[in-house]
């Protein structure tokens, strides 16, 4: 786990943002195959205060990032959700693990892992930014004049 203060991005001086991250260790279920544990750093910015960022494979050359939203990974843990690229839901055959589908054009990967492990990040994340302020860590007129003039 790792906290770090990082200088604020928006012109809100005021706001001072944090990372904050976990790494984690899932499982991949390969058809047909042995499953193969892959290292995952979990990464909440309060920068992006409605995104989860997700370094699978981190630090080789294959590493792959995926962002989702907090309130999806959040609501996973109770019940399925998700209708798109990032689908997940309870373990069917063990209460302790989530699953987690991920879906692209060329292909689809699935996971499970511990879901204590993302209760303990989503707990740290809320406690940084509670469920219903993040919009107060968004700098909206810095946002939109980057949007407009860029």
């Amino acid at each position: 786990m790792n906290n770090e203060a990082t200088p604020s991005t928006s012109r809100n001086h005021s706001i001072k943002h944090v990372t904050h991250s976990h790494d984690i260790v899932i499982v991949r279920a390969i058809p047909g195959g042995d499953d193969v544990l892959v290292d995952v750093e979990l990464c909440y910015d309060t920068s992006d205060p409605f995104a989860i960022k997700a370094c699978f494979l981190r630090d080789t050359p294959n590493q792959i990032t995926w962002l989702f939203s907090r309130e999806l990974l959040t609501a996973g843990l109770d019940a399925p959700v998700g209708e798109g690229d990032v689908r997940i839901s309870p373990s069917a055959h063990s209460p302790e693990t989530v699953q987690i589908d991920l879906n692209t054009p060329d292909g689809a990967a699935h996971f499970t892992a511990c879901a204590e492990d993302f209760t303990d990040f989503l707990e740290c994340s809320h406690t940084m930014v509670p469920r219903g302020h993040e919009d107060l860590w968004i700098d909206f007129e810095f946002e939109l004049h980057r949007h407009v003039f860029d």
